[in-house]
């Protein structure tokens, strides 16, 4: 009876790591490339309007000097709450 009750125990503490390693991965963000121009508010418009916050990284802070310019990103999303925020993998200035 010892045996199956710490069998049942493992298996429980199995299937609850499992459940954590899987929701982790879920929580992970998609790596995805936009195009769009940046504005004032740290943030990148696309042109069907979708806005996408700007994580502050070394490469989100160069890229929102860039005011007004359209650029492609190669990005990170995290979705939140009623946000997309991307932190910027590489960027490029779109000549138009």
């Amino acid at each position: 009876m010892k045996k199956i009750a710490k069998r049942g125990i493992f298996i429980g503490f199995y299937i609850v790591i499992v459940l954590t390693l899987l929701s982790s991965l879920a929580l992970a963000g998609k790596r995805i490339t936009i195009v769009g121009t940046v504005n004032d508010y740290y943030q990148i418009v696309t042109d069907e309007g979708t806005v996408y916050d700007i994580a502050e990284n070394e490469k989100g802070d160069e890229l929102a000097e860039l005011v007004d310019k359209k650029v492609r990103v190669v990005c990170t999303l995290e979705e939140e709450e009623d946000s997309k925020v991307i932190t910027i993998e590489s960027y490029k200035v779109i000549d138009e």
